[in-house]
Order: C-alpha cells, then sequence, then structure tokens
C-alpha cells in the first residue's frame, strides 16, 4: 500500500504540469479540467451546465489527448436512436450449419464507441432517447453494459455528461441526475478570457502550420490507473467527516426547503469522500486536509441557484494561509487592475503599480510569520510577488 501511495504521489506534479499546459489552450476552463480529473481519479461521474459554443467538448477532448492512448468517444445523446448505435463498432453476418445438414444465419456484433471508451462524453445528456438511457445509467454507475444477453466490462475512465439545462423534475431522470457526483457551472469568456482566447489559438494554430514536435506533458493510461487504484489509500481523518457533516447540517439549518435532498441522499455523502481523496492525491497529499473540502462547491448543489449558499458556507471552512496568499496574488493580478493593465500597455501607472504590489509584499510577509504548515506555501506566492516588482521596476527602468 505505502509504494502504491508513493508512487501516486509522484505523479501529483506531472497531473498539475498537464493541467497547466491545458489551461493556456482552453482559456477559462480551470473547473471542467479540474473536475474532469476528479472524475478520472475518483471515479465518479462529472457534469458540466453550460450553453453550446463554449468549448465543453473541446476541453474534454483536450484531457484526452494527454492521455497516451486514451480513446475519446463523443456521443451527442439526441442523434443516438438505439442502444446498438451507442456501443456498436460493426456488425457482420455468419452462416451456421444446423443439425438437419442445412444453414442458418447469424449476425455478430463488434463492440466499439462508447464501450471501447476511456473517456466518455455525453451531450445534451437530457434529450437522450428512453431506450438508451438504461445503458447510459449502466456507463455512469461504472458498472459495463449489458449486450446480446451478456454484461461486457468496458475500460471506462470517466463518464463526463453535459447540458444547457437540468432535467426535468418530473421527467424520470432523477436516478441518473443523482448519479453526475461532480457537477459544474460553464460560463463564457469574459472580455479578457476571449482576449486571450484570440492569442491561445494563433499560437495552436502557427505550431500546426511549422509542423513543430508536440512537447506536451503527457500521461499514460497506465499512470491514470495507478492513482484510481491508489486513491482509497488516502487517509479520511474523523476530523475531515466531522466538518463536512457540520457543512451540512448548517446548510439545512440555513435553507432546509433547499438542502433536505443533500442530507437525504447518503450515496452522495459516502462519494463524496472519494472525491476528496481524489483531491488530495492529485495534489501530492495521503491524507484529506480541510484544503481539500473547496470541492465541495462541485458535490453539494442540486440547482444552480444553490451555489452561492454552498460557496458561502465553505469559506470559513476552506481557509488557510496559504489560500489567503493566493487570493491576494490573484486580487493583484485580477484583469483591469493597476499591475496587469501596467504590464501589459506600458501605462503610465508604474509608481501606483509598484506601489501595490509592495503593499502585497508586506501583507504576504507578515502571513509567511504565522502559517504554520503553510509557511512553504506562502513563501512561494511571496517570492513570486517579489519577482513582480522586480519586474514592474525593470520595465519602468526601460531594462525589460
Amino acid at each position: 500500500m505505502e509504494t502504491m501511495l508513493q508512487q501516486a504521489l509522484a505523479l501529483a506534479p506531472k497531473v498539475q504540469a498537464v493541467i497547466s499546459e491545458l489551461l493556456a489552450r482552453n482559456i477559462g476552463k480551470e473547473e471542467m479540467l479540474r473536475a474532469t480529473f476528479l472524475s478520472l481519479v475518483s471515479s465518479r461521474p462529472a457534469f458540466f451546465l453550460g450553453s453550446p459554443g463554449i468549448n465543453k467538448t473541446g476541453t474534454v477532448q483536450d484531457i484526452a489527448r494527454r492521455i497516451e492512448g486514451a480513446i475519446f468517444y463523443d456521443a451527442l445523446m439526441p442523434t443516438i436512436v438505439s442502444v446498438e448505435q451507442l456501443l456498436v463498432e460493426s456488425t457482420s453476418i455468419e452462416e451456421l450449419p444446423t443439425a438437419n445438414g442445412g444453414k442458418a444465419i447469424r449476425t455478430r456484433d463488434e463492440l466499439g464507441r462508447a464501450a471501447r471508451a476511456h473517456i466518455l462524453f455525453a451531450d445534451e445528456i437530457w434529450k437522450a432517447e428512453t431506450r438508451v438511457l438504461q445503458t447510459v445509467l449502466d456507463l455512469a454507475k461504472g458498472d459495463g453494459v449489458r449486450h446480446e444477453g451478456q454484461q461486457t466490462k468496458t475500460p471506462l475512465l470517466a463518464f463526463i455528461a453535459a447540458s444547457n439545462e437540468l432535467p426535468e423534475q418530473d421527467s424520470g431522470l432523477g436516478a441518473l441526475w443523482s448519479r453526475m457526483t461532480i457537477r459544474a457551472v460553464v460560463g463564457s469568456l469574459d472580455t479578457a478570457g476571449k482576449k486571450a482566447l484570440v492569442t491561445a489559438r494563433r499560437t495552436r494554430d502557427r505550431a500546426r502550420v511549422k509542423g513543430e514536435a508536440d512537447q506536451s506533458a503527457k500521461l499514460t493510461l497506465a499512470e491514470v490507473e495507478a492513482l484510481r487504484q491508489a486513491r482509497p489509500f488516502v487517509e479520511v481523518p474523523e476530523e475531515v467527516i466531522e466538518q463536512v457533516l457540520e457543512i451540512y447540517q448548517q446548510l439545512l439549518n440555513q435553507d432546509a426547503a433547499s438542502f433536505q435532498w443533500l442530507w437525504d441522499d447518503d450515496r452522495r455523502f459516502g462519494r463524496i469522500f472519494d472525491v476528496l481523496q481524489a483531491e488530495a492525491l492529485l495534489h501530492g497529499r495521503t491524507t484529506v486536509t480541510k484544503q481539500d473540502l473547496n470541492v465541495l462547491e462541485f458535490l453539494l448543489w442540486d440547482t444552480p441557484e444553490q451555489i452561492g449558499a454552498v460557496k458561502a458556507m465553505l469559506a470559513p471552512f476552506v481557509r488557510t494561509p496559504a489560500s489567503e496568499a493566493r487570493e491576494l496574488f490573484d486580487a493583484l493580478m485580477a484583469p483591469g487592475g493597476l499591475v496587469t493593465e501596467y504590464m501589459a500597455s506600458r501605462s503610465e501607472k508604474a509608481v501606483d503599480a509598484l506601489k501595490e504590489v509592495r503593499e502585497c509584499v508586506t501583507a504576504l510577509d507578515e502571513l509567511a510569520s504565522q502559517a504554520g504548515e503553510d509557511t512553504e506555501a506562502v513563501k512561494a506566492v511571496l517570492a513570486e510577488t517579489r519577482d513582480l516588482a522586480e519586474r514592474i521596476s525593470l520595465r519602468f527602468a526601460g531594462k525589460l
């Protein structure tokens, strides 16, 4: 067990490198990337709510490309009218001799498509034909698929679904919706994001035309499987279980009408800890800590209107010196802020920008002095901020 965990921990920096590169190509898709990797490691389905045209499919497909040997299958569910269309790659006809010397004809299906995918993207999932819903549910449960009277195990690692709407209450889709353990809302890009998207696309297209070799960080199927095998051995302290229960109770006390469903769903409560273990492992930890509770924002809502209440409830539980340090730096680098405006356009606000950065350095210095086990993480952000101050000074002096 110890060896398995250590091998998985050694993969954490590689996973983060893959995610970092994917972020540079898939602008504004941090939550999608994070949720998909949590799905891969926890074995729990993920669902993305968002309008067409915001690169949901492309982002998941790009993740699949970073796993060598992974098969990606994109199923646009309204167009799938039969189980065979979802599962069967080809059909052959065979002649068989009969006992009386005659011949009988039978067909044989070769399974493929969703049945052979490592990552399945079920788009517009709530518009699936009734006749294929049981198979979709089987895939989401990870139980394999039934075909021609036999249960067939599939290599599926992540079941990812998406739609621009939630299922209607009386649609009979409640069982499938309840199994969408990880849930995230995906929005369109803001102005800064749209500008960054143009740059990212230009860089990608130029590299393709030049025929430049792909130097992207990648994982193997064996490495993903190593993470999945190690995940159950990540420790979940009693304190963390108590904190999750307290969050549940506070949400229920605050708005019983909105969160009674959460308290009643024992299956979801158990699977929450699978995802918490995955979050810890992906960040190189063998024990779930309160830092990992931030993934609960993907796990505790049933309608988008509940997300704000969930995030507000989580805030005091997940706040750490490390997260506070990152918040300070992110605020400093917010689009439209003094620092980003100066670094992007050589504006006349160098003095003001430098003042903001130095104030942040002072705040981080003080935070580092009382950060405890987060000291190194805070110091890393502090070093990043000091480097930023140096770059602003050099730019102002015309040396950068």
